[in-house]
């Protein structure tokens, strides 16, 4: 699913999520995978406003718990997502290029 923040037709923001299946928790939960806005449109709580209505789109879904990721050293996003108050968990994210990907497959 995917939110738009626009004023006359001039798009200057988006939010995308998706309801996923916790592998870990054995439960639903929804995703949000991007949040952005034009830098002329922050701090004018537009990003909470796309972030309430996530969460009142995974309410109405009956899904309980809400997760998403940024970059540690996104300062702008950290402070503001800080401000909503969620709980941090530590994770490492993996990557796999297309020449070690090639090299796992030839192992299997």
């Amino acid at each position: 699913m995917c939110l738009i923040a626009e004023e006359a037709g001039a798009v200057f923001g988006y939010a995308s999520f998706s309801v996923e299946v916790s592998t870990w928790d054995a439960d639903r939960y929804m995703h949000m995978d991007c949040l952005f806005l034009r830098p002329a449109a922050r701090n004018k709580g537009i990003g909470r406003r796309l972030m309430s209505r996530i969460a009142q789109e995974a309410l109405m879904l009956g899904v309980k718990r809400m997760q998403w990721q940024t970059l540690s050293f996104n300062v702008d996003a950290v402070r503001f997502y800080a401000r909503l108050g969620p709980e941090k968990k530590e994770k490492f994210r993996l990557f796999l290029d297309e020449r070690e990907m090639r090299d796992l497959a030839e192992d299997g």
